[in-house]
């Protein structure tokens, strides 16, 4: 038992390293200009396209949107990416429909992300203000005054508001930044395509 719990422990150092994880990624992702290569091999046609989607509503599988947050979650955000679709023969139409998709797609999530940061932020915004405000009357009850219960009360909003702040701005606002940066580097993605017509049918 403490033999495996000693290569457990000695695994998560080798793992947890940042110097493995940036090994990794030159070798598997980056090229000599610092950009990111990602391959996606697709072999049937609904493998690409959602079978349940046509028309004006076409749209991706969730497994290409999968495929390729899974891959860049692992770059640094300021890294150029460029997807390499193979396997399977797309008219240059088709290969207009997929770059439209994917960026479609990332534009929409950006909306929504954004709205969400918006709105984490207002909310910080008002709190610090509120809390400031309410540490104000407090100050000036507490020089001018000896009214201890109001004291007590504008005391205890400050320093709620502000830690509320606190709180949101640390364990959520931080990481809706974080989504967002992540959603507009995928917004930003290359699409190229191995373009083989033998693999037409």
């Amino acid at each position: 038992m403490n033999d495996f719990k000693s290569k457990m422990d000695e695994k998560i150092r080798i793992y947890s390293k940042k110097s493995y994880l940036d090994g990794y990624i030159k070798d598997e992702f980056l090229t000599e200009d610092g950009d990111a290569d990602i391959f996606l091999n697709i072999e049937k046609r609904e493998d690409l396209f959602d079978s349940r989607t046509s028309g004006k509503q076409i749209d991706l599988t969730y497994e290409v949107y999968d495929f390729i947050e899974e891959k860049t979650s692992m770059l640094d955000s300021n890294t150029k990416i460029n997807l390499h679709i193979t396997g399977l023969y797309l008219t240059p139409h088709e290969q207009g429909i997929v770059r439209h998709l994917i960026k479609e797609h990332y534009a929409i999530q950006l909306y929504k992300i954004q709205r969400v940061y918006i709105r984490y932020r207002n909310k910080i915004v008002g709190l610090i203000t509120f809390g400031l405000l309410c540490f104000l009357l407090y100050t000036l009850l507490y020089l001018l005054t000896d009214f201890d219960f109001f004291l007590e009360v504008f005391g205890f909003i400050a320093s709620f508001s502000l830690w509320v702040a606190l709180e949101c701005y640390i364990y959520t606002f931080s990481d809706v930044k974080s989504e967002r940066i992540s959603i507009t580097q995928n917004l930003l993605i290359g699409v190229d395509f191995d373009n083989k017509e033998k693999d037409i049918y």
